[in-house]
């Protein structure tokens, strides 16, 4: 079910579909708003970041690189997610070296606590599974990692550097888990 381009819920009030090209300006959208929910506040740096990762998505949806999908709830779009395939060396954990990446989960404020971001995660494991990752990697929010816990990810001894001094003062700073969060 993840692979089709289009998923009706049980209550037929959502769909969750592949995104083309004419959903670009909403992937971008949201990912900003996922930022600014983080607690990102500079919006200069937000105005930047969207018209890159504009021409980013293009690029890679045509390279097919990028595949994302857009949850509309009786018609509207109110959430998305993204998965981005990665070529890394082998290793003996990833033999075949090939790698999804998901990325820019997010749901509006006003559809949370509905399971639409599970369904979104749904979607972009299975995707990634039947496309034969050997891996499938994300990084989250204090108020995500619940959701992705009972997906079974778990955490990795990934250090990083960060060589710009203003993204490597920023941290995320959405809450930590509650217990409202288990309600999605």
């Amino acid at each position: 079910m993840a692979g089709c381009d289009t998923l009706a819920t049980m209550d037929n009030s959502l769909f969750i579909r592949r995104a083309g090209e004419a959903d670009i300006g909403v992937l971008v959208d949201f990912r900003l708003e996922m930022f600014r929910a983080m607690g990102w506040t500079d919006e200069g740096r937000l105005v930047e970041l969207a018209e890159r990762y504009d021409l980013y998505v293009r690029a890679a949806m045509v390279s097919r690189d990028f595949v994302g999908w857009i949850a509309e709830l009786d018609g509207e779009a109110v959430g998305s997610v993204a998965v981005l395939w990665e070529v890394v060396p082998p290793t003996v954990r990833n033999l075949s070296g090939r790698q999804a990446y998901i990325l820019a989960l997010y749901v509006v404020p006003a559809a949370r606590h509905r399971g639409i971001a599970t369904q979104l995660l749904e979607t972009a494991v299975g995707y990634a599974r039947e496309e034969g990752a050997d891996v499938v990697s994300l990084h989250y929010s204090p108020a995500g990692r619940s959701l992705y816990e009972r997906f079974g990810f778990a955490s990795s001894p990934e250090m990083r550097l960060f060589t710009d001094p203003d993204s490597a003062s920023w941290a995320p700073v959405a809450p930590a888990h509650t217990d409202a969060d288990d309600a999605d």
